[in-house]
């Protein structure tokens, strides 16, 4: 009986550990229609750097009670976004690279827009790396290597989710090893939006599900 105590527990375990993140694609917003459509429905709160004031510094921002942005280089609101006007929150860089690191409770999707606008002066491509983070602020699953395309209707901009089976990520950690040192030298970051959490009562139902899954499964191979 301990045995198969023991065996249950570890596939709840396992059903509840760190699920690789998947990578999405969405279609970035345009500062003069609209924030970005999708690709989730799921989202909650579409947070935006709009009420903030032009030229503020940070070297932490609280976008609510669970979220905070920071960056080593520091971060400033600069009062024009390509993502979905007015303002984009901007890491200020100054050698052309960035690293900006989101922290959020528990969830299992997160959505950034990501903006350059070196993109214009070089007139080439800008690789840009998002990894997600555990609930001890260390990295999981894929390092994704993502790129803001120079043409289209958008150029410079894009849009991208993290997402997963259970709610894993803790983080999201964006950097640009190199860059193009102009006057705007960073990645710029607008329109964040995170998965809600369920209510207790939905984790708990979550577990009872994939209990009963464990016994009958146990069942079956008896």
């Amino acid at each position: 009986m301990k045995a198969k105590f023991l065996i249950v527990a570890s596939i709840l375990t396992l059903a509840c550990a760190n699920a690789s993140p998947v990578l999405n694609t969405g279609t970035p917003g345009n500062a003069y229609a609209s924030p970005p459509t999708g690709p989730s429905p799921k989202f909650g709160t579409l947070y935006n750097f709009d009420a903030l004031t032009p030229f503020t510094t940070y070297n932490s921002y609280a976008a609510s009670s669970s979220i905070t942005i920071s960056s080593p280089d520091g971060l400033e609101v600069y009062p024009y976004s390509t993502q979905s006007g007015p303002n984009e929150l901007f890491d200020t860089s100054a050698a052309g690279s960035a690293n900006i690191l989101i922290k959020t409770f528990g969830t299992e999707e997160i959505g950034i827009g990501i903006a350059d606008s070196d993109i214009t002066a070089a007139g080439a491509p800008v690789t840009v790396y998002l990894q997600a983070l555990n609930a001890s602020g260390v990295g999981f699953g894929t390092l994704f290597a993502v790129t803001l395309p120079v043409d289209g209707s958008n150029p410079g901009n894009g849009y991208f989710t993290l997402s997963n089976t259970s709610y894993d990520i803790y983080g999201l950690q964006i950097t640009q090893p190199v860059g193009n040192a102009t006057l705007y030298s960073g990645l710029a970051i607008d329109d964040l939006q995170v998965a809600p959490t369920p209510e207790p009562a939905s984790f708990a139902l979550f577990g009872v599900s994939v209990l009963f899954a464990g016994v009958a499964w146990l069942r079956k191979r008896s």
